[in-house]
């Protein structure tokens, strides 16, 4: 028998028992593996695309151009085709450019104011000159009216929130400035007219106590009692203020006066150029421009609801002055030979 091999292999049987002991030892002194635990993986939450933005809304379409308003028309109505009425119709026209306006002339004629009445109502505004054409005007209903040319306004009913006027007289205090400078010495003048012009008196007594002049004042009811009255004062005054009152003062007394203030020397101021040749010392009246610009003001003003802004009358600014320069030498007042100019107030 080979013995070596026996010893070989019981020394393998031997051993046998301590490697399974090892290894079951061993196992048994390791630790617990623990388990593995998965972390889960956060999914990203996918972000949409915005929104496509909506086109944009077309811009709206221009709005329709308003139809243009049609021109204001004009009437002027004339009382009589004299020239004083005529030089103001024709500056009223020359200052308007294209706007429609149409003139109408009375004549004077009472035969023509149904005619010129239905002419002048197609007209918007009306403009009257003269107190024949004012009344005519005045009858048109729904028409705004401005007057000129008018002494006596209170007396015809011409005066409404619709119906204005422009004075006839131009301002006293350059009527006066002119007298003055005929009559530096000039301290007491007078004045004649009928009733209801207190209004007046008050200007014309502002423009005389600014120069320390005293104004002497009678007020009458006739044309009779206008010439006795100016015979009295003429013992107190120097020169008279002939104010166009046809009421008292009829076309006979008027050269009455003139001849009787001849004879005593005493200096008149008249509204009108025709009344020096009869006597007068200057003669003093209203610029047409100035009137038509003073109309075209007002009628300017007319607000939607037909009404004419602003004063009863509106006060003019310049004046025409002619003076009869015979007469001036023979009261003995120096003056320029015969000559007309226009004056106007300091702005």
């Amino acid at each position: 028998m080979n013995f070596s091999r026996f010893n070989e292999a019981l020394t393998k049987v031997a051993c046998a028992p301590l490697v399974v002991a090892v290894l079951i030892g061993g196992c048994t002194a390791l630790p617990p593996v623990p388990p593995v635990v998965e972390t889960p993986v956060e999914t990203a939450t996918p972000v949409p695309d915005p929104p496509t933005p909506p086109e944009p809304a077309p811009p709206p379409a221009p709005p329709e151009p308003a139809p243009a308003a049609p021109p204001v028309r004009t009437a002027v109505l004339l009382s009589d085709d004299i020239p004083a009425f005529s030089a103001i119709a024709e500056e009223i026209v020359a200052r308007v450019g294209d706007a429609p306006v149409s003139i109408h002339n009375l004549d004077a004629n009472p035969a023509n104011v149904s005619r010129i009445r239905s002419a002048a109502a197609e007209a918007d505004r009306l403009i009257a000159v003269g107190l024949f054409a004012a009344s005519i005007a005045r009858e048109i209903e729904d028409k705004p009216l401005v007057f000129c040319q008018v002494f006596n306004y209170q007396d015809h009913d011409l005066i409404s929130a619709s119906s204005k006027g422009v004075k006839l007289l131009p301002p006293f205090d350059l009527q006066l400035d002119e007298w003055l400078e005929l009559d530096p010495d000039l301290t007491r003048v007078g004045v004649v007219l009928g009733l209801g012009q207190g209004q007046l008196v008050e200007e014309i007594r502002a423009a005389t106590q600014a120069r320390e002049i005293e104004l002497v004042v009678r007020t009458v009811r006739s044309d009779k009692e206008a010439l006795y009255n100016f015979k009295r004062m003429t013992q107190e005054i120097q020169g008279l203020w002939l104010v166009p009152d046809n009421r008292v003062l009829s076309p006979a007394v008027v050269r009455e006066i003139l001849s009787y203030s001849a004879r005593h020397r005493k200096q008149v101021v008249v509204f009108g150029a025709n009344l020096l040749e009869l006597g007068a010392l200057m003669s003093v009246a209203s610029d047409p421009g100035d009137v038509a610009d003073s109309v075209l003001e007002r009628i300017a003003l007319i607000d939607s609801d037909n009404e004419v802004p602003g004063p009863d009358m509106q006060s003019l600014t310049t004046l025409d002055v002619d003076i009869n320069a015979e007469v001036a030498r023979y009261l003995g007042l120096s003056v320029a030979p015969h000559s007309a100019r226009s004056l106007a107030l300091a702005p």
